[in-house]
Formats: C-alpha cells, structure tokens, sequence
C-alpha cells in the first residue's frame, strides 16, 4: 500500500498533521496504537479522506541509506506500507515512544538518537511536584524536524509533539513538520 506521508502516533502532534496535510489534498495515512483523549482530530482527518489504522503499531522500517522508504505494522503482517514521508508523534514513555533500561533510554521503533541523562539517578526530582528532568528526554532533530539515526539526519523522517527533545511545543512542532511536508511535496 501506498501514500504520499505515513504518521507513526494519532495522539494531537499525528492528527493536526494528518488533518493539514489531508486538507491540502496530500494522501495520508495515520497508525495509531492507542486511545485519543481528544478524538476530534481523528474523526476530522478520516472526514478528509484519511486512513487510519486504529489498534495498530509500527514494528519498523526499511531503510535505504539515510532514507526511509517503508514500514511494517504489527496487525498488517507481511505488508509493506510506502511513502515518501513519514511522521514520527509516537509521544513519550506512557504512550511507549521512548523506554528505558537500565543502560538508558532509546527509541523503540526506527533507533533514532536520543538526548537524555545518562546518570540515572539524575532521571527524577524527588520533589514529585517539581518538573522532572525525564520530562525534557526525546528524540533529536535538526531545524527542520527532521530525525537522526546513529548521527545520520533521516531525509524523509520527521518527528513532532511529545516524543521530541526539550520544552516541547507541540503546535509549533506540529506546524513546522506540515510546512516542511508541504514545501517537498
């Protein structure tokens, strides 16, 4: 199966994406593992003529150099779905966009690069109250929201919302993938 951009994440990042890109007459497909506290977006996207994947998730990719040209899912087994770009808005580690280990912290689906602390004990604040320095871990991008596998900017790979690096926003980050997309395509 084939589109122009596949979304990895139907959380508010994936959605507002899909919905934007959809809108612009460019033909998405959303993989969204689990629930939406706020459904709007989804019902929004599949209105546009979107395709989602409810209840699915992406088991990984097939790369050809720095880019990305497919991935497979859990529930689709056996088929390969194309496109020429990809969204990565898994979020972080409730929605299982990042997990842990003992060793440190990674990106389950695509490996990508991760920018967090290595000194474990530096993961919390005791202060539950307090912010939490595990809130600020996520992937890493360059300028245009694009994500890096093993120091290797991915040319088709992007990534937005909760699962990025930082002080997280999630419109703006949102908002600079549609654009990105957009002008490529």
């Amino acid at each position: 199966m084939r589109f122009d951009v596949i979304i990895i994440g139907g959380g508010r990042a994936g959605t507002e994406i899909g919905a934007a890109l959809q809108k612009s007459g460019i033909n998405c497909l959303i993989v969204a593992e689990g629930l939406s506290i706020n459904p709007s977006k989804r019902t929004e996207f599949a209105a546009c003529g979107g395709t989602l994947l409810p209840g699915d998730s992406v088991v990984g990719g097939g790369f050809d150099g720095a880019v990305l040209k497919n991935v497979r899912t859990e529930n689709l087994v056996g088929t390969v779905l194309e496109a020429d770009f990809f969204v990565l808005a898994t979020g972080k580690f409730f929605s299982g966009g990042l997990a842990s280990t003992m060793d440190g912290i990674y990106e389950p689906v695509f490996g990508c690069d991760v920018q967090y602390e290595p000194d474990r004990e530096k993961w919390v604040n005791p202060d539950f109250y307090a912010d939490q320095p595990f809130e600020r871990f996520g992937v890493v991008t360059d300028d245009y929201g694009r994500v890096s596998v093993n120091g290797v900017t991915i040319d088709n790979l992007y990534a937005a919302g909760e699962i990025l690096a930082g002080a997280v926003d999630i419109d703006g980050s949102a908002a600079l993938v549609t654009t990105q997309i957009m002008r490529r395509k």
